[in-house]
């Protein structure tokens, strides 16, 4: 029997079934043999328990788990709800959430996606961490790109060129040694090319603060007011502190705001996101958001993380894709670009009249905030 004729036999004898929370240690297992960093338990947990929409619904399914004939995890993929606000309604959506399955088990990827679709309160499906693998089924299951950004690609700044360089060595199993003279002569280039020029610029009216406060639930309100035809994730306080909880509680979240006249104008999320198998530093953008229009906000709100990142020895800050008018003061900061190795932001609305609504780029505001690019 051939590999592919057993891999299809394997898949074949497979059961699926909903996850339960007893079922933490076979899934935790199977993400690690795939390659995943498992969350300790009670984060993991939390992502239903005290989820906002997981309050209010009620009996919500938080995934499936596939087992082989021996009763062993073999697949698993978690499913993540969370409110929308879009047109003047809320909306339920839900994200996939570390869909991992052992190599011989890969077929059944397309009956965990049939599952997830079968969730009758839900409105949008998001996938925003999508990769080479689960982009093939996304094309399948009618789901779409998302028409705002460019999201097989993203921006970023070396904060520490040795760090960074010797990161990339690694990566590309080259050796350490190089690291060194490469880091002095790409440092000694951009300082000749002024490239960082920009972060010494005075940003007196960025402040920042260590938690969300109930600011946040004005800001939100106002948001949505300000932006009606947009399809905007949740981010009231209650919203915020859920998503965020285990990352502020690590001191790897970094929040930065503009106020006018003690009343919150703007803020920016960055969030640490380490590569350890490659020991590169990182934090990235995950969300900006203004209420009057001004996003050249995210100009003086970028230097200081660019500078907070050289002063803590990180290596590297990176932007995903954004709206164009968000995306536009990014590139004009004269970033350093990666092609990313799949489209990351899939969608699949489940009304016909959501479909024709979101087909409009216009009313898009996507970021590293939705799906469960930072949970």
């Amino acid at each position: 029997m051939d590999t592919l004729t057993k891999a299809s036999a394997a898949a074949a004898s497979a059961k699926i079934r909903p996850a339960v929370f007893d079922d933490y240690e076979g899934i935790a297992a199977v993400e690690s043999r795939n390659g995943l960093r498992p969350k300790r338990r009670p984060e993991w947990e939390h992502l239903w328990t005290e989820n906002p929409v997981c309050k209010r619904v009620g009996d919500w399914p938080m995934g499936w788990v596939a087992e082989n004939e021996r009763q062993e995890i073999v697949g698993y993929m978690g499913n993540v709800p969370f409110f929308c606000h879009f047109k003047g309604r809320e909306i339920i959506a839900s994200t996939v959430h570390a869909m991992t399955m052992d190599l011989p088990y890969r077929g059944i990827a397309g009956f965990f996606l049939r599952r997830c679709a079968k969730v009758r309160a839900v409105d949008l499906f998001v996938i925003s961490t999508a990769n080479e693998y689960s982009a093939k089924f996304n094309g399948m299951f009618r789901t779409r790109g998302t028409p705002a950004g460019k999201w097989d690609r993203s921006a970023f700044w070396i904060t520490n060129y040795h760090g960074f360089l010797a990161s990339t060595c690694e990566k590309k199993g080259w050796p350490s040694v190089l690291s060194y003279p490469a880091a002095t002569a790409l440092s000694a280039r951009d300082s000749l090319a002024g490239a960082y020029s920009w972060t010494r610029r005075q940003s007196s009216e960025v402040e920042t603060c260590s938690h969300f406060d109930e600011r946040f639930d004005i800001f939100w309100e106002e948001l949505k007011r300000a932006y009606p035809e947009r399809l905007l994730t949740g981010r009231s306080t209650q919203d915020l502190q859920w998503h965020f909880k285990y990352a502020l509680a690590e001191k790897r979240v970094w929040i930065a705001t503009v106020e006018e006249h003690s009343r919150l104008l703007a803020y920016a999320i960055f969030l640490r996101q380490d590569k350890p198998d490659i020991h590169l530093k990182r934090v990235r953008l995950i969300d900006f958001q203004v209420l009057n229009g001004n996003h050249q906000l995210l100009a003086p709100m970028l230097a200081w993380a660019v500078r907070r990142c050289q002063q803590e020895g990180i290596h590297m800050l990176e932007a995903f894709s954004l709206r164009p008018d968000k995306q536009a003061v990014i590139d004009g900061l004269a970033p350093r670009r990666r092609r990313l190795p799949a489209w990351l932001y899939f969608y699949m609305a489940t009304s016909k009249g959501l479909t024709e609504e979101l087909r409009d780029s216009n009313v898009w505001d996507p970021c590293q905030y939705d799906g469960d690019g930072s949970l």
